[in-house]
């Protein structure tokens, strides 16, 4: 993927997913759900990291249903070593982002769990002619969200000035606004993503 690729692909999709934020939290709003502007803030640079995800792992292109799938794990990542560590970074600001924005995910478990599910959807979506379904993707992935979470942990005890709270969500709000992120993220990156990529750039 050359520079020009991922930044039309990714622009292309946070057009349409900056558009459902702001739905989504004028919807909150009207039910008397109200989040504080860091939290908002917060959540329109987590989506675009999201989105970002998706265009990196070639999510963004249509395709017919063709999988490839790797099942042995470890061989592939001592074959390649950069894909291997270039797959822990991608994953490294989810596992930052998670207990930042939510309380429920103030727990390297619960950011695993999270790291790894986000991770296999990426993986089932590639079985449409988009990459190989890879078991060490899964593995480098979870890795990667795990180590996100240990920056977060010692930034976290580095500058312990109440930042968190400003940011942070609360109760079991956490997990229906995470699910509709990474949904509407996953749904607009392959519909109507490629459509807007077409209008704009070609």
């Amino acid at each position: 993927m050359d520079l020009q690729f991922v930044t039309r692909h990714l622009v292309s999709g946070y057009i349409p997913v900056a558009a459902a934020l702001t739905i989504f939290f004028a919807v909150c709003r009207v039910f008397g759900k109200k989040q504080t502007g860091a939290h908002i803030a917060a959540s329109f640079v987590f989506c675009f990291y999201l989105v970002g995800i998706l265009t990196m792992t070639g999510v963004c292109i249509k395709g017919s249903f063709s999988p490839r799938i790797a099942w042995i794990p470890f061989v592939d990542m001592i074959r390649g070593p950069v894909d291997t560590v270039l797959n822990v970074f991608l994953f490294i600001p989810l596992g930052f982002f998670l207990p930042v924005m939510y309380g429920k995910f103030d727990r390297v478990g619960m950011v695993a769990a999270i790291g790894f599910l986000v991770s296999l959807s990426v993986e089932l979506a590639q079985m449409f002619d988009s990459g190989t379904t890879d078991i060490n993707d899964l593995i480098t992935n979870t890795v990667g969200a795990c180590l996100g979470y240990g920056v977060f942990w010692a930034v976290h005890r580095a500058f312990p000035n109440g930042w968190v709270k400003r940011i942070r969500e609360e109760g079991s709000w956490c997990y229906v606004e995470l699910l509709f992120f990474w949904i509407s993220a996953v749904v607009i990156m392959i519909t109507i993503q490629i459509t807007i990529f077409h209008t704009l750039f070609t």
